[in-house]
């Protein structure tokens, strides 16, 4: 029961239970010692769980006026009853979960300053919302992080990708990716597909089957072609997982992903059929619009497994139930067999260097620990990230997404299938005609025609960035930065820890070095801007 009191003070207090959830004397000095507690430099956002009467937000916004605030309440009727607050605010009545609204307010620029603050009679009095506020700010950090660092390694070969792809692209494929009423079956490539290949096989006839790259020597293998294959990744692997995989199959893809994977000849044909996904940015909306495409729009996820789930989701009314979905490894097995990596491995065995020792190498590499206290199942802390995110129960999976044959690392958002129960699912569907809607674009423009607009995109990118230069060197700092999206994103693509450097200088009281953190960051852009430039005039 909340119960509203009027504290010593005067001001207004609260009870939860009979249990004071501010103070019954000074709630306000109560909250700026709180507050008060480890301060330093003002930090760039506040996380706030277990937010009360807005006391604490209140002196946040008053000690650290420049800080975006971010407030957590445990439960409705306390909101209810709250003055408001400065900051965003969530609390259990929304219909948006507490992960999904703090990915939407809290950005990978944030982790820099980020500063997470919890009322301490709040966790208190509400323990298991406490609890799970407290697992999904962690979950959400480390998505962060990891989206953060990835964009680090390769923000500018996403961009030079979809450059290159984009002059270099032949024919596209649009339409729905799948008959509506026809299951998904999506092969990842973790050890478990093994075991899931030959029911994939059984049940061939009654599934539409997509592959991630990985997996399609697995398939291969088994005797399984896929309808389709999902590529996200802008590496040279993802290539390679195709050199060798023998599919014929049209390949969905965002312009970003790897250079040229849709010309691999594979299977006798003169490639793979290019069927682009939209993921909305600032560098593949433009020239996806320019090619008169509508193609479907997939969020970016660090996973391609995620884009292929979200990708049949959009388009997909029977059941999607993903294979091999493992996010573990099985002692130093980390996918299944046979794999391009493992092919790899073996070639470059020696006598004093066994497959086995290079296998344990690259678990070292990648941090794999022992998630159980038996067997042989292990994690990395990558793997752990996108564990929590396709463990959250969210509304779009449930009762829509189903795992076959799951690991020991459960996935809450998914449930599982055995042999009994896939066949039961499957039974249960209406049935759909076998055959691709998917048909040829006919329109694509000339060669000609886009690198003229790629030239006119490079050159407006180029002109916001020399403008961007000149105001941070001669009036405004880094407020000209912020004035322009596209500087900004292009920033943290092509530049992304001086980005960071400056913003902590600013954030720290040191305007001269960030202004020369700023600049170098602007003008390395410009730099990358003018290799660009080249690379597209000679076709590349």
């Amino acid at each position: 029961m909340i119960e509203l009191f009027t504290a010593r003070s005067g001001a207004p207090s609260l009870r939860v239970d009979g249990r004071a959830l501010h103070s019954p004397y000074d709630p306000a000095q109560e909250a700026e010692r709180f507050v008060g507690q480890g301060e330093g430099v003002a930090p760039s956002a506040v996380v706030l769980l277990g937010e009360a009467l807005g006391y604490a937000a209140g002196s946040l916004h008053t000690r650290f006026p420049d800080a975006r605030l971010v407030l957590v309440y445990y439960a409705k009727e306390i909101f209810d009853v709250s003055a408001p607050a400065a900051g965003i605010s969530w609390h259990p009545g929304l219909d948006i979960t507490l992960p999904q609204f703090l990915r939407r307010h809290v950005g990978e620029l944030d982790l820099e300053g980020l500063r997470v603050l919890e009322w301490p009679a709040s966790a208190r009095l509400f323990p298991d919302i406490s609890r799970a506020a407290n697992q999904a700010m962690h979950q959400v950090v480390q998505e962060l992080n990891g989206s953060f660092l990835t964009t680090m390694r390769a923000g500018r070969l996403w961009i030079r990708n979809s450059i290159a792809n984009y002059l270099a692209l032949e024919t596209a494929l649009v339409g729905a990716p799948c008959p509506a009423h026809r299951p998904v079956i999506v092969a990842a490539s973790g050890p478990t597909l093994e075991e899931a290949a030959p029911l994939i096989a059984r049940f061939r006839s009654r599934i539409d089957l997509w592959a991630l790259p990985s997996s399609c020597r697995a398939l291969r293998s088994a005797g399984l072609e896929p309808d389709l294959v999902v590529l996200t990744d802008p590496g040279f692997y993802a290539m390679q997982h195709l050199r060798f995989a023998g599919v014929s199959c049209p390949l969905a893809m965002p312009l970003s992903a790897a250079r040229g994977s849709w010309s691999i000849p594979t299977a006798g044909s003169q490639g793979l059929p290019a069927y682009l996904l939209a993921q909305p940015g600032f560098f593949e909306t433009p020239l996806l619009h320019s090619l008169g495409i509508d193609a479907p729009v997939v969020l970016p996820h660090g996973t391609v497994a995620a884009t292929a789930i979200d990708l049949a989701l959009a388009f997909c009314q029977a059941p999607i139930i993903v294979a091999g979905l493992d996010m573990c490894s099985r002692d130093l097995a980390t996918h299944a067999r046979p794999g391009e990596f493992d092919q790899l491995l073996q070639v470059a065995a020696t006598r004093l260097a066994p497959h086995t020792s290079l296998s344990f190498a690259r678990a070292e590499t990648q941090r794999m620990q022992k998630a159980l206290a038996d067997g042989g199942v292990r994690v990395s802390p990558s793997l752990r990230t996108y564990a929590g995110w396709f463990a959250e129960r969210t509304e779009e999976r449930l009762g829509r997404v189903f795992r076959l044959l799951p690991s020991a690392i459960p996935l809450g958002g998914m449930e599982s299938l055995d042999e009994r129960s896939l066949e039961g699912l499957l039974a249960a569907g209406p049935g759909a005609p076998v055959g691709s809607p998917l048909r040829p674009f006919q329109r694509l423009p000339g060669h000609a025609q886009r690198r003229t607009v790629v030239a006119g995109l490079l050159k407006g990118w180029k002109d916001e960035l020399s403008k961007a230069l000149a105001a941070v060197t001669h009036s405004r700092g880094l407020a000209a930065i912020a004035e322009s999206p596209t500087v900004l994103a292009l920033a943290y693509h092509v530049e992304p820890q001086l980005l960071i450097e400056a913003r902590r200088q600013a954030r720290c009281g040191d305007p001269g070095g960030a202004l020369a953190k700023a600049s170098d960051m602007l003008s390395g852009c410009i730099d990358f801007m003018d290799s660009l430039a080249s690379r597209a005039e000679g076709g590349a």
